[in-house]
């Protein structure tokens, strides 16, 4: 396994950490809880810290062996392979996020039969587009990951 599939391993394992981490402090019982804005902003503080160190560790265990970080022409096309598809899944769900929100503004006055998600609410906004962001990175670990593997 090469050290970029090592790289892309651990960042797919930091994300989901993290993600966790998140909805530990965003969620109760797999529903979005209201929180204040203090602990809002201190939980986004931690998660930034936390990805901080999640991309800091391989980079410091990258600096023992230089040679092995060179990337080739076919690593830079499976890191571009990979950004591609993280661009498509941010503009995705933004566009669904957008079309949520503006869909509810014009139905209003209907009951939705499913539970939708109150992106009236600060908190779930937050939470929404934070998610947006680790399954982002996730698919494009994935793709990077699926393209070693071929």
């Amino acid at each position: 396994m090469s050290e970029h599939e090592k790289t892309a391993w651990w960042s797919l394992g930091a994300t989901a950490l993290i993600w966790l981490f998140l909805a530990m402090r965003f969620t109760d019982d797999g529903r979005i809880v209201e929180l204040p804005a203090s602990l809002a902003l201190e939980t986004y503080i931690e998660m930034i810290v936390l990805w901080i160190v999640a991309a800091v560790v391989p980079a410091v265990l990258a600096a023992k062996d230089p040679a092995a970080q060179v990337k080739d022409e076919r690593d830079r096309a499976i890191d571009a392979l990979g950004d591609r598809w993280e661009g498509y899944v941010v503009v995705i769900a933004i566009n669904v996020l957008v079309v949520h929100l503006l869909a509810r503004g014009l139905y209003a006055d209907r009951t939705p039969s499913v539970t939708i998600l109150d992106l009236s609410s600060t908190t779930t906004l937050i939470f929404a587009l934070l998610t947006t962001l680790f399954l982002a990175e996730a698919v494009k670990q994935s793709v990077v990951l699926w393209q070693y593997r071929r």
